[in-house]
């Protein structure tokens, strides 16, 4: 099967089975609201951005911003150069250090103001010096905001 829905809950994040009432992580009432299609052991970054401990103020900051590997939009204006990395713990796999680096990823644009990070690159490799085991993943594009009309 190539789509599976899952009901996804709105405060953790976590992809439950489409008839649970419940969320299994963290106890969340679902509702058939929260179903979604995914494929699965895939997603969304801003699947990431839900499952986030965060205030609402920075929540609504990071869900404006947008990350793309296209070029800065046509309204945009390059804003900086950013990056940002992830190293997993020895035997994390590359979904937990990706997740990691995805919040990184939008800490930095709201910390920074950007509206955007465009260009985006992502470069995997094993940590030097560490175990064979522990993923690097370092991130790199352009900042970017938003000309104003």
């Amino acid at each position: 099967m190539l789509k599976e829905v899952y009901r996804v809950c709105p405060k953790c994040g976590m992809s439950n089975d489409a008839n649970t009432n419940f969320c299994l992580k963290c106890g969340t009432k679902l509702t058939d609201a929260d179903k979604k299609p995914l494929l699965k052991h895939s997603g969304q970054f801003t699947d990431v951005l839900a499952g986030l401990d965060i205030s609402a103020e920075e929540r609504q900051l990071a869900e404006q911003v947008v990350i793309s590997t296209g070029s800065i939009p046509a309204d945009g204006a390059l804003a900086s150069a950013v990056y940002a990395e992830a190293v997993g713990n020895p035997g994390d796999g590359l979904k937990v250090v990706t997740e990691k680096l995805i919040e990184k990823l939008y800490s930095t644009a709201v910390s920074l103001n950007l509206n955007g990070i465009a260009n985006l690159r992502i470069d995997t490799q094993v940590a030097p010096g560490v175990s064979e085991r522990t993923v690097y993943l370092l991130a790199y594009g352009d900042g970017f905001k938003t000309r104003q009309n």
